[in-house]
């Protein structure tokens, strides 16, 4: 049987899987440790949390390694303590992003949770590696924690420090190292089980962003994977899902498109989409680069994004960050419209060290009229091993610190709770916590109306027209209470923002120890992702009102402009073709129009179609007839989405926030 391993990346089940891929950082260490020591040990991967307590009453681990991840570590260091209480002699190995890098953090981690013995400081596959091998010589336990290897350090509870190794944490030189780890059949039990491919075909970052733990000189390097190593994985699994749209294909990488070796690989994804009709969706970080990745959006559909973080040059200077100049991003946006057609995006982050409230709505404002389609704004988040994080920099810029559930991540074993919480940063010494709440309702707005997709042809017939599309959001945001339907949403919005936020874990921890406040949370009252909660909901629930809001606002707008082109036609012709998009009766259950006949003065899909940015929508004047038509399966294919995540609720927010609900509209066929 050989020596006895177990790798834990578990799930909270309670309402759906937020993280719905398989363990591939458990399979990079299984794999690296089996070609190392082949026979001598056996290892069982595990992610669903049954499935290991029920393992483990049976099969005890000589060895047990925990994934540390903002949404999972809890989760992980519960099974972990009982299973060390159970056998003691147990080596438990915990490592993963979300562990400090400072000796204090280290030390207060291995007093709260003693029955650790061992951290991976960056990488595990080699330091993993390595411990077991010590063991499989004969070593015990008690002589690795004094004498920790290479990437690894331990806790000396009678010196009450940490004891490290001296020499420096060893790291892979090739990702070629794994193999094919798909055609291997190393994750067959968790694509059986429902789990999305999940690849990496590059690893580290150049960039050094003080709020990202890839920051770290020790991720400088890059380590990439050979185009056929990926290209079997792709074959296998593009049989595997042939048709299958429902599934994703998710890229651990950080800078896709940043990289000559990127390419080939998204060359590859095409041969399989053109072979398999699979992925037809995909998740992964882009690079920003932008020629680079208008020349990759021309391989791959996907919406192409540069994250921008701020602009504010001092709030830049103060995460180590360098953007591209603004102009560049801006010629961006009308580069991969005119060449593509796809919707660009970015990424702001709320509360960086030095910003203001005037100098990211400042911010805020730029980005909009930069024409790019949907903006991500997230809340700073305080994580463990970062440079951010630092109580250096805490104290430097006064962060007024709280903590709230990590979305949808909490479970019962056995009767107890288990929470994952997270820190955010929801105030500074230049920004209160009124002008945070100001700004997470003007995101509100941002997430439903300038990020929908739905709403993106109204938006391009706003900058044909020379609009001011920062104008067109903040004229919607001070009318938000005028629509009754939406200010319910936007209020509980606001109302969810505040009660979320507790000044310490305990506090938190505490409130929901209430049989009423975990129900509360159970039932998704607290708890969720937030602008992703909403967007769907609103989206879903209130997308007539959403779109006579944003019609009535364009409307003031392009009459302000004395548009000689009869305005009220224009925006009749682009309601009708918006309305198509509602898909709730899609999910919902109600009865699809198989087919309808719509008239067009304006031919707006002809209009979408087309890539020439010099013609505009005036320029396709002209009476047009078209059948509106649903798949013939689309129900089907609806109940399959749903259940990508396994709660009905948190797929359908995925699809809003993604914009893979495009997969649902109906489509128009000229008469």
């Amino acid at each position: 049987m050989g020596m006895k391993i177990a790798l834990l990346d578990l799930n909270h089940t309670t309402r759906g899987i937020h993280t719905n891929t398989v363990p591939l950082g458990l399979g990079a260490i299984a794999r690296y440790l089996d070609k190392a020591v082949g026979n001598s040990v056996n290892t069982r991967l595990f992610k669903d949390t049954d499935k290991a307590l029920k393992a483990f009453k049976s099969w005890r681990p000589d060895v047990l390694g925990i994934a540390q991840y903002s949404w999972n570590s809890e989760l992980n260091l519960h099974v972990a303590a009982r299973i060390k209480d159970a056998d003691p002699g147990c080596l438990v190995i915990a490592g993963g992003p979300n562990l400090d890098l400072l000796k204090s953090g280290r030390r207060n981690f291995f007093k709260k949770y003693a029955f650790i013995d061992l951290c991976v400081s960056y990488d595990g596959e080699i330091p993993f590696t390595e411990t077991v091998k010590r063991l499989l010589k004969g070593e015990k336990p008690g002589d690795i924690r004094r004498k920790p290897g290479p990437g690894t350090y331990s806790y000396d509870a009678s010196r009450g420090d940490i004891v490290d190794s001296p020499e420096p944490p060893p790291r892979l030189n090739s990702l070629d190292a794994l193999g094919s780890l798909y055609a291997d059949g190393i994750f067959d039990e968790f694509l059986d089980s429902g789990s999305h491919p999940f690849l990496q075909t590059h690893r580290g970052c150049p960039f050094t962003c003080a709020f990202c733990h890839t920051s770290d000189r020790y991720y400088s390097r890059m380590l990439f994977l050979s185009p056929d190593i990926f290209r079997r994985d792709m074959e296998y699994l593009g049989r595997r899902f042939s048709g299958k749209h429902e599934v994703m294909l998710y890229l651990a990488n950080t800078n896709m498109s940043l990289f000559k070796e990127d390419f080939v690989i998204a060359g590859i994804i095409r041969d399989t989409q053109k072979k398999y009709d699979w992925p037809r969706n995909m998740n992964f970080n882009s690079g920003k680069d932008p020629k680079k990745l208008v020349e990759m959006s021309s391989i791959i559909r996907f919406n192409p994004g540069i994250a921008l973080q701020t602009l504010t040059p001092e709030v830049l200077k103060n995460i180590n960050r360098t953007n591209i100049p603004f102009e560049d991003f801006i010629s961006f946006q009308h580069e991969i419209l005119r060449k593509t057609g796809e919707a660009s995006e970015t990424e702001l982050i709320l509360c960086l060290p030095g910003e203001t409230k005037d100098s990211f709505l400042e911010t805020i404002r730029k980005v909009i009229r930069s024409g790019v389609q949907n903006i991500c704004i997230y809340t700073l988040m305080a994580l463990k091993g970062t440079p951010l994080s630092s109580e250096e920099n805490a104290r430097k810029y006064g962060y007024v610190i709280r903590h709230r559930v990590v979305p949808r991540q909490f479970s019962v074993i056995d009767g107890k709770k288990i929470l994952d919480t997270e820190e955010v940063i929801i105030g500074t010494n230049t920004m209160s916590f009124d002008d945070y709440i100001e700004l997470r309702r003007l995101c509100f707005t941002i997430s439903v109306f300038c990020s929908s997709i739905e709403l993106i042809p109204l938006k391009r017939l706003l900058i044909e027209n020379g609009i001011d599309m920062a104008d067109w959001v903040f004229d919607i945001h001070r009318r938000l209470s005028e629509f009754s339907d939406i200010n319910i949403y936007y209020q509980e919005f606001v109302r969810e923002t505040k009660a979320e936020l507790f000044p310490t874990r305990e506090a938190l921890l505490e409130f929901f120890d209430e049989p009423e406040n975990w129900k509360a949370l159970c039932e998704g009252k607290y708890g969720d992702n937030l602008l992703r909660k909403y967007k769907q909901l609103v989206l879903f629930h209130s997308y007539r009102s959403v779109l006579d809001l944003a019609l009535s606002e364009a409307k003031k707008l392009l009459n302000a402009i004395d548009m000689k082109e009869g305005v009220d036609l224009i925006l009749a012709d682009m309601k009708q073709y918006l309305l198509t998009r509602d898909v709730k009766a899609v999910f919902a259950g109600g009865n699809l129009l198989s087919e309808r006949e719509i008239c067009l003065n304006y031919d707006i899909p002809v209009w979408l179609a087309n890539l020439n940015t010099s013609l505009l929508l005036k320029d396709f004047y002209r009476v047009s007839s078209y059948r509106v038509i649903f798949e013939r399966d689309i129900k089907k294919k609806a109940k399959e989405f749903m259940y990508a995540n396994k709660d009905a609720i948190l797929s359908l927010q995925m699809l809003y926030r993604d914009g893979s609900i495009r997969d649902f509209w109906p489509k128009w066929v000229a008469i």
